[in-house]
């Protein structure tokens, strides 16, 4: 077998491997079986004796919107690691979410897991990290294809991008009144 097959079918393996576990970590999230907390010694407690871990998976259970939207990307990354064309694709969501898992873990997991969580994750981020690695040239040729030749449309005087900070932070009044109809109905919903 020739080195660069077995460095392709390696590639293939990581890629799989990333498939598996997304696909069952968004599976346990979209079952609303992944979080919690099921000792209820542990929730009767004050919070402040309650280690960091607990509390976190008991907030992360409670909220359904985040259980099921979380559990979506992580199954759609792994699916979209599954085809050629979308390889990329899914490796560049599937490494944004691997990475807000790996902050999660580190921040609120090893008071009661230790570090078996972020080892994980780090090790499907790099297993990640080395797909990328290997489609780099297709990666190079996007990130040239989106960053060559962006300018605005029309040129501006110099003290238009002085004012611009500023314009930027009425703009968050701006969308907080055109969304105000969106809130209300949310509210109206109960959501």
């Amino acid at each position: 077998m020739k080195k660069e097959k077995i460095i392709d079918f390696g590639v293939l393996a990581l890629r799989w491997y990333l498939v598996y576990y997304m696909i069952v970590y968004g599976w346990g999230k979209l079952t609303l079986s992944q979080f919690g907390v099921h000792d209820p010694a542990i929730l009767e407690q004050p919070m402040i004796e309650v280690d960091s871990f607990y509390v976190a998976w008991h907030l992360y259970e409670r909220s359904t919107f985040f259980n099921i939207s979380t559990g979506l990307l992580e199954i759609i990354g792994g699916i979209l690691l599954i085809f050629n064309r979308t390889v990329l694709v899914g490796a560049l969501l599937v490494l944004s979410i691997l990475a807000q898992i790996f902050i999660i873990d580190i921040a609120f997991t090893t008071g009661v897991l230790g570090y078996g969580l972020p080892v994980r994750i780090g090790g499907m981020m790099i297993a990640d990290i080395l797909i990328m690695y290997y489609y780099r040239e297709k990666i190079i040729m996007a990130w040239k294809s989106l960053t060559n030749g962006i300018s605005t449309k029309f040129t501006y005087k110099w003290w238009i991008f002085l004012i611009l900070p500023v314009v930027g932070f009425l703009m968050d009044f701006i969308f907080a009144i055109l969304l105000m109809p969106l809130k209300m109905l949310l509210n109206w919903m109960g959501v």
